[in-house]
């Protein structure tokens, strides 16, 4: 739910008589990088080309088995990398670096993303020139230009009902359950929000030490929810910036195991609904998710058929989604439970 009215562009703070010489902000710069060795070089060199803050780069390496790691150690020194044994999922892989937050400021971006020069510093300077705002992040673009949308509001069954239904594709005039994705949301102003994704972020160290960093109990997927919704509980806003953009290549790295990532995304969602709207809540999310996986594994399988039957092979599209479905059935069939994060972590990995 937007929070606030259209405002101007946030200028980028300028200094005070006698602090032209100031050092820039220093920004502790989180990657964790799962299999990303295409993405990496040039998420990695945009970081470094940031304009108007220092960065202090860290890659947190989940286990992977492609040359992220060794491209890492070898086309960039300056960047500190921490190498994890297994797939710590999202949050405790971010969290090895957050949790010390000694630091002014921290930004999240993801291995698949191409941050502008000018995006850290935006930022920053719209969390100077307001002591409120304890989140700030900016426009998203896909690999096209096209518009990526990136403000969300905290989940509920209403608006779960019309995400798991395709709602807010079909009648997203209906608000109350096309809210999730905000569609009416042109991310052409300055405005709060309540969430958004990790995919690009940067927040105040003061809030890391005064609300804690990601829960761990999220291992891929509802965990930027959940930070934002107690960051916001504990008095602080979420601001959406309409600019500079960062281009953010969606599931880039998570392709080969999209099955296992896409239970995982539906886990993220009972478990934030469990955790802030109580049990009853949950029980009933879990009914609205399995009648969809359900029905959506009936619509892929018989659209297979059909096809097959006309003799036109499915696009690498249809494979993809057949195979989300196929994965997401047999995690109901098992009863929805909560701990399948494991196939996650034990997915057999791509080769670069």
């Amino acid at each position: 739910m937007v929070r606030s009215a259209p405002m101007s562009p946030v200028p980028v703070e300028r200094s005070r008589p006698g602090e032209e010489s100031a050092a820039p902000p220093n920004v502790v710069v989180v990657v964790v990088s799962y299999n990303s060795a295409r993405e990496l070089p040039t998420c990695l060199a945009s970081l470094e080309a940031q304009q108007g803050v220092t960065t202090e780069i860290h890659v947190v390496d989940n286990a992977s088995r492609d040359e992220s790691v060794a491209l890492t150690r070898r086309d960039f020194p300056r960047v500190r990398l921490t190498v994890n044994r297994e797939n710590a999922g999202f949050a405790r892989a971010n969290n090895q670096i957050l949790e010390p937050s000694e630091a002014e400021f921290y930004a999240l971006a993801n291995p698949d993303t191409v941050v502008s020069p000018g995006a850290m510093a935006a930022c920053v300077a719209a969390m100077r020139n307001d002591p409120r705002v304890g989140v700030a992040g900016t426009r998203l673009l896909h690999a096209d230009g096209s518009l990526q949308p990136s403000c969300y509001t905290f989940l509920g069954l209403r608006n779960l009902f019309g995400e798991t239904f395709g709602i807010h594709r079909l009648l997203p005039w209906i608000r109350p359950l096309s809210s999730f994705r905000m569609p009416w949301f042109k991310h052409d102003r300055v405005a709060g929000v309540d969430w958004i994704p990790g995919a690009f972020l940067v927040v105040r160290g003061e809030v890391i030490r005064s609300v804690g960093a990601f829960d761990p109990s999220f291992f891929m997927y509802g965990e930027e929810m959940d930070w934002c919704r107690r960051i916001r509980d504990a008095g602080w806003s979420v601001l959406f910036l309409p600019e500079p953009p960062v281009l953010h290549l969606v599931g880039a790295s998570s392709k080969p195991i999209a099955g296992p990532m896409f239970v995982e995304n539906l886990m993220g969602r009972i478990h934030f609904l469990r955790k802030h709207r109580g049990p009853i809540v949950a029980t009933a999310a879990r009914a609205l998710v399995a009648t969809s996986v359900l029905l959506r594994f009936v619509w892929c399988e018989a659209r297979a058929l059909a096809l097959l039957a006309v003799g036109r092979p499915p696009s690498e599209h249809e494979r993809l989604v057949r195979t989300m479905f196929r994965t997401a059935m047999r995690w109901v069939a098992r009863g929805l439970p909560l701990t399948a994060r494991a196939t996650v972590a034990k997915s057999p990995q791509p080769s670069p």
